[in-house]
Order: C-alpha cells, then sequence, then structure tokens
C-alpha cells in the first residue's frame, strides 16, 4: 500500500512539474518559447449554449476577485437589446384634501439600452511537440484519446478560461469602438481590433459625464493633473486644387473653394466629426486648428501635401503636449473627498455597504501611501470577501488594475503618464451591468484536435454588452 501511494505522488508530482514546464517556464530558467510551443488536446470537446455558460463563462463572473461581479449586475439571456429600467423614489405625494382625483407628480423613470455584441475566442497550437512526453500521464490510460475523465480537460478549461476572463475584463471596462491601435505612443489610423467590438464603461461615461450635468448626465469631477492639451495649425495656401492633410495615418483631402477662407471652414465642416472618433477637436476658420481632445494625450505629427494644383500650407505645433504628472502626496485623499462632496443626492442616500470606490492604481497607491503616512487605524479598513480592504469613509476603495491596459495599449509620450491617469468611479452596486447571451443557438465553446493539420483548436462564442442603469447613482473623477 505505501509503495502504490509513493508511486501514485511521484506520478502526481511529475505531472504537476510537467504542467509548471509549459505554463511556467520561466520556473525552469527559460523562455515560454524556448520549452514547448503547443497546447495538448489529442480529442474533440464540444459544449452547447448552456455547457458554454455553467463550465467556462458563469466561472468568470462568480468569485471573490473585485475584478468580476462584486461591482457589476449579470443578466442572461441578452440576444440582442435589452431596456434597463431605473425607477426613482417618489416623494411629496401627500396634499391636503380636495374632493376629486390630483395626482402629484410621479416618480422619476429612466431608461438605459444595453446592447450585446457577438464576440468570439479562437487559439490553435501545435500538438507534435507532445509526443512521448510526461504528458502521456494526464491521459487516461484506457484511451489515450480520451480527456473527458482526465485532469487535462480541466487545465485547458481553466487556461483558456483566464485568457477570456482578462479579455473580457478589458473590454468591459476599456473598449471603444473607435480605438486605433498604436505607433509610437500615437494613434495611427489603423482599427485596434482588440478593443473595438464593443464600447466600455469608460467609454460610455466619458461620453455622458460633465462637470455640470444634464439630468440624464453623469456627474463628473475634473482632476488637476497639470495636463496641457497638444494643439497644431494648419494654414492653408494656394488658389487652385486639392491637398492631402495626413492626421495620424488617414489621409484628408482639403479642396480650394473661392478662397483660402471658405477653404479652411469647408474643410473643418467636412472632417469635425470624423476626427472627433479619433480623440481629436477640429475648429477654425481662416485656419484649421486640431486639437487633442483628451490633455496629455498626444496627436502624431500632421502634415498637408499638395496632391492637385497649387493647394498647400504648412502646420505648426501651437501648444506642446504636457503629460499628466502623478499625483502629490495625499492627493488621492483629496480627489475621494471632491468625489463624496460633489456626488448626487440620490448616491449619496445609498447605504455605505451598497456602495463602492472604483479606482485606477495610481490613486489606490498613492491613497495607501498616504493612510501609511498618518498612521491610519482600523477604521480605514472594511471587509470586502473576508479581506481586509482600504476604505474612504467606510466605503470600500478597490484597485482596479485598468493601469497595465492603459499604459500599454492607449497613447503616451515616452516614460510619461496616459491621458486621464488618475480615474474613480463611486457608484451603488449593480448599477453596472455585464449583459451575456445563454440562449442563443451560436453560442458554444469546442475544443478540438485537427488531425489535417496536427494543430489544437480552441473556439468560444457568446454576446456581450455592458452599460449602466442611472446616471445619479453615479460620481467620477479623471
Amino acid at each position: 500500500m505505501k509503495k502504490q501511494t509513493l508511486f501514485n505522488a511521484i506520478g502526481i508530482i511529475s505531472f504537476i512539474i510537467a504542467m509548471l514546464a509549459m505554463f511556467e517556464p520561466s520556473l525552469f530558467g527559460a523562455h515560454s518559447g524556448e520549452i514547448i510551443a503547443g497546447t495538448f488536446i489529442t480529442t474533440s470537446v464540444s459544449w452547447g449554449n448552456k455547457e458554454t455558460m455553467d463550465a467556462l463563462l458563469k466561472p468568470l463572473f462568480i468569485g471573490k476577485n473585485p475584478i468580476e461581479t462584486n461591482y457589476f449586475r449579470v443578466l442572461l439571456n441578452i440576444q440582442s437589446k435589452q431596456k434597463l429600467n431605473y425607477f426613482g423614489a417618489a416623494s411629496k405625494i401627500l396634499k391636503a384634501y380636495v374632493k376629486g382625483f390630483n395626482a402629484a407628480t410621479g416618480t422619476t423613470y429612466t431608461q438605459r439600452v444595453l446592447e450585446t455584441v457577438r464576440l468570439k475566442a479562437e487559439a490553435s497550437d501545435d500538438a507534435t511537440e507532445f509526443y512521448n512526453t510526461v504528458f502521456e500521464q494526464g491521459l487516461a490510460k484506457g484511451d489515450w484519446n480520451n480527456l473527458t475523465q482526465t485532469d487535462l480537460l480541466n487545465i485547458l478549461t481553466s487556461i483558456y478560461q483566464n485568457a477570456i476572463k482578462s479579455d473580457i475584463y478589458r473590454q468591459a471596462w476599456l473598449g471603444d469602438k473607435t480605438k486605433e491601435g498604436l505607433t509610437s505612443g500615437n494613434y495611427n489610423g489603423v482599427a485596434d481590433t482588440d478593443y473595438n467590438m464593443l464600447d466600455g464603461i469608460w467609454t460610455t461615461i466619458f461620453a455622458n459625464a460633465s462637470a455640470t450635468p444634464s439630468a440624464t448626465q453623469i456627474k463628473r469631477v475634473v482632476n488637476s493633473d497639470s495636463a496641457v492639451a497638444q494643439v497644431q495649425t494648419l494654414t492653408f495656401t494656394g488658389t487652385t486644387g486639392t491637398s492631402n492633410v495626413n492626421v495620424g495615418g488617414v489621409n484628408y483631402l482639403a479642396t480650394f473653394a473661392t478662397s483660402l477662407a471658405v477653404t479652411t471652414a469647408n474643410f473643418v465642416a467636412l472632417y469635425a466629426a470624423p476626427l472627433a472618433a479619433r480623440k481629436i477637436i477640429l475648429t477654425g476658420t481662416t485656419t484649421a486648428i486640431f486639437t487633442s481632445a483628451i490633455p496629455g494625450q498626444p496627436v502624431a505629427t500632421i502634415t498637408n501635401t499638395n496632391a492637385t494644383g497649387d493647394l498647400a500650407g504648412g502646420v505648426v505645433q501651437t501648444t506642446a503636449n504636457t503629460s499628466p504628472s502623478a499625483l502629490s502626496a495625499g492627493k488621492a485623499d483629496t480627489i475621494l473627498n471632491s468625489v463624496w462632496t460633489n456626488a448626487p443626492k440620490t448616491l449619496k442616500a445609498i447605504p455605505k455597504e451598497e456602495k463602492v470606490f472604483l479606482v485606477s492604481d495610481t490613486v489606490y497607491e498613492n491613497l495607501l501611501a498616504y493612510y501609511e503616512s498618518i498612521a491610519v487605524s482600523p477604521a480605514f479598513l472594511v471587509k470586502v470577501n473576508g479581506v481586509d480592504t482600504l476604505s474612504y469613509r467606510g466605503i470600500p476603495v478597490i484597485s482596479m488594475g485598468w493601469d497595465v491596459y492603459l499604459s500599454a495599449d492607449f497613447p503616451q509620450a515616452a516614460a510619461s503618464l496616459w491621458g486621464w491617469p488618475h480615474r474613480v468611479l463611486y457608484t451603488a452596486l449593480n448599477n453596472l451591468v455585464i449583459g451575456l447571451d445563454t440562449a442563443d443557438q451560436q453560442m458554444s465553446t469546442d475544443i478540438w484536435f485537427n488531425k489535417d493539420v496536427e494543430e489544437n483548436r480552441f473556439r468560444c462564442k457568446f454576446n456581450m454588452g455592458v452599460n449602466y442603469v442611472h446616471n445619479e447613482l453615479l460620481c467620477v473623477a479623471y
């Protein structure tokens, strides 16, 4: 019995080492591409839409990780669109008696639309690297091609699940249908297919937040981060023809009409909207003025090249880009206080345990350093899923990890911060919504081995969308 137990233990240890060698090769002194270049699926595994939700997608939204569902409400069976309804509290309906029916003003009713888009994740790897390897220990001895009763299937599912989890998180927060790729820290005019499937929460907030909000807008607190928007000015010359104004890799054709002033006005009217989608504000009458819509976010050099006739002109930088500055000591406390103070009264009325501050890493780390500098007491901590977490006035403050993606995938000057780096989202729980479609027949997950090309292949298809429900249950700072 002891020998058998020892053999079993050795087998398990060998299998674990093999797993680590594949997925954490740095532990063995090598890079991921130097040891093994594939995975190890040698049979087909398919799940229908219910199994996809139960085995692959549902676990992404269940757990103690604060970036998952603690602050999102998950709606299922959203095939394309669903209206999100919110009724405000009714008040002042009690009046002095008057004969007849005299209705008071009813409750405020807000309605927003959650729209899902169809997404697909695919991956393939070379299987030949795994012939005659220790991975055979993870296969069923009676039927090596059958993974359904082995640990390998669970490991594969976990690996792909984590990859999808990362992408769902990134897109849910930072997705932008108009986002472009980067070249030397600037947008390059080429669609960024890693981000532009849907508009994430922050893109939606930017489009509907204001320091002086209307009844349906989100209250914004403007952070003073010393950033200055870059401005470039184009002055046309010539009397005939056309010229190409190149803005970050995209040409915009200017055509002479009557005079240079009319030519400029026509150019501004024609291209203000498409450039606004690229985070550039185009204005001007006698000159065309290009201003970065996000202070501190640089814009690529703009050029103007004659195409026909003699229409041309020069572009000069009239205001240099100034990147955002790091937070000074204790600044995060000031920002949170401003958000707390300026939040809508509806949000203020929500109990503390039903609200949260979701913040960028820069804000969290600054707040942590500030609390440490004043010898923080337990009063500054709250329990979230049994773990001590920073709080502000009794409300959890959660570092969301946005900075990893903002730093890697959004414009910034070299060795500088990106636009709007110090972000705070103060919200009631369940006011942010992720919609998934579990009824769509096209929603499926497949893991299979393609014998023709000797590749392991993975595919997951589902619908997803994000939105917020009510603007008065949000207050943001950036």
